[in-house]
């Protein structure tokens, strides 16, 4: 009985240790917040951005594409406007905030070269990288026949973006994009 009862009364104390410490964990500390404001230094162009800058909404800017994939059945010529969202996320273990990118293709769409049928493009890409002041992107994408779902004859395609950002905004400037085969 008493071993038992030494072995309750440990799972007891371990459990009420890790909610607490659960509960502790959950808590943002000073230094958390601290580090929302923060000195950048990306590619020897630095600039202080302070909480309220890093967490502002998304920047939005239009990137006219064209391009062809090739490959079977046919090749398909491709051509619209992207919607390219741009934010900084704060990254409170290494200090410098990352570029979250939304790349939203749906505003492309392509035209068989032989049969003529229509294609589209699905949602938007998400991606992240480390603060930077240009980028070149590519994004592989998933296109497919219109007035289908997407699931059948789906074929690959890749965008390519290259873009400047302003490192205290996340704004995009001289943004320029095409569309081509996929390696894949």
């Amino acid at each position: 009985m008493k071993t038992r009862r030494a072995v309750l009364k440990g799972g007891a104390l371990a459990a009420a240790s890790a909610l607490a410490g659960g509960a502790l964990w959950w808590k943002e500390t000073p230094a958390q917040d601290a580090t929302l404001t923060s000195t950048l230094d990306a590619s020897s162009t630095s600039a202080t951005t302070s909480a309220t800058q890093i967490q502002r909404g998304w920047n939005s800017t239009v990137v006219a594409v064209s391009g062809i994939v090739s490959g079977a059945p046919e090749s398909v010529s491709f051509s619209g406007n992207v919607k390219l969202g741009t934010r900084l996320a704060p990254d409170p273990d290494f200090g410098s905030p990352s570029l979250v990118m939304s790349i939203d293709l749906t505003g492309v769409s392509g035209v068989g070269s032989s049969t003529r049928t229509k294609y589209s493009i699905g949602g938007p890409e998400i991606v992240q990288k480390r603060l930077a002041p240009s980028y070149a992107v590519d994004v592989t994408f998933p296109f497919y026949k219109s007035g289908t779902n997407g699931t059948s004859d789906a074929r690959s395609g890749m965008a390519t973006f290259s873009f400047n950002v302003d490192s205290a905004t996340g704004a995009v400037s001289a943004a320029i994009g095409s569309i081509a085969s996929s390696p894949l």
